[in-house]
């Protein structure tokens, strides 16, 4: 059997542990909760997603979500997201979430992220306080272990951009050129009346100092 040790990536990691394995299961109640959580807070913006940083020896090969009953292939994305389905029977059936790397899958890890559901080149005030809102709502929700460390308000957000783009981004029309991320206190998005960017942010997460 593999096993993993907690780490905190803006949400949960989970490493491998020994280092000749090429395949990592995970018990799927642990994604499961998490999404249940998501659900039942019925969060119009924001959502969780996981995912797989890109690592040499973690290059995502095939995945598989499997029970006694039944194996499904498990949806991914090159980027190396993970779509994890909400199922009560999967959960019932104590269901797996299995992974093939490419390499030895040492230090290979699978990382959750609270993130805005949709990146837009702009964003009114409205919107830009309902996704602070909701991602600081969800972050509290999850406040039990490992998320006790998200008990303050988040700081603010965060766009994510390829670390090869100049983007220019435009704050009430001042505009300012950004490379890599692009960090927006709370207090500042308050002011905002309108964001934009000259390219879509890949990701908008919480910024939690």
């Amino acid at each position: 059997m593999l096993m993993f040790k907690k780490c905190l990536f803006i949400g949960l990691c989970f490493w491998a542990g020994t280092a000749s394995a090429e395949t990592i299961s995970l018990e799927y109640k642990g994604f499961y909760d998490r999404l249940k959580q998501v659900a039942k807070g019925n969060f119009q913006l924001v959502e969780i997603a996981f995912s797989v940083p890109m690592q040499q020896n973690c290059l995502i090969q095939s995945g598989t979500i499997s029970s006694e009953k039944s194996s499904t292939p498990l949806t991914y994305t090159k980027q190396q997201r993970l779509f994890i389905p909400l199922d009560d029977d999967l959960k019932d059936q104590r269901a797996l979430v299995n992974l093939v790397f490419a390499g030895s899958a040492q230090e290979c890890g699978i990382t959750m992220q609270v993130r805005a559901k949709q990146a837009l080149t702009e964003y009114d005030n409205a919107r830009l306080q309902q996704i602070t809102t909701e991602m600081d709502r969800l972050l509290g929700a999850m406040q039990g272990f490992p998320m006790r460390y998200f008990k303050e308000p988040i700081a603010g957000l965060n766009f994510e951009f390829a670390s090869e783009q100049e983007v220019y981004a435009v704050l009430d029309g001042r505009e300012q050129t950004i490379k890599g991320s692009f960090k927006l206190t709370t207090s500042e998005l308050e002011k905002l009346s309108l964001l934009r960017f000259s390219q879509q942010p890949n990701v908008v997460s919480p910024w939690v100092k």
